[in-house]
């Protein structure tokens, strides 16, 4: 029985992958039509599908990071800094210059 329980698992962690590479593809198809049609058609950007594809890689990425931080923080011979700190510092860090550098450019370009 316990096999059976695992074989489920297993079946719905394979199809919960294959069901967020479609709709990661799906957005990311999505954005690159919309910004080829603002650039070459000059119709308004709309911003969300992109904002949307970006939420859903960021909280996978930092998901998997807190994870195997937690799997790990027990183990006395694994000691290593606080990834999960060091990548949102990061993240944010380049958020703020990439608003900043954009916003220059727009006020003073």
């Amino acid at each position: 029985m316990k096999k059976m329980d695992e074989m489920d698992r297993n079946i719905h962690l394979r199809s919960e992958e294959w069901g967020y590479r479609a709709a990661m593809l799906a957005l990311a198809v999505w954005t690159f039509c919309n910004c080829y049609q603002t650039l070459s058609h000059g119709l308004p950007y709309h911003p969300l599908p992109g904002l949307i594809l970006c939420l859903a890689a960021s909280v996978q990425g930092f998901t998997q990071i807190a994870l195997k931080q937690r799997m790990t923080s027990g183990d006395e011979e694994y000691r290593a800094p606080n990834r999960l700190l060091q990548t949102l510092l990061t993240a944010v860090f380049l958020t703020a210059a990439i608003l900043l550098l954009g916003t220059f450019f727009i006020l003073y370009a």
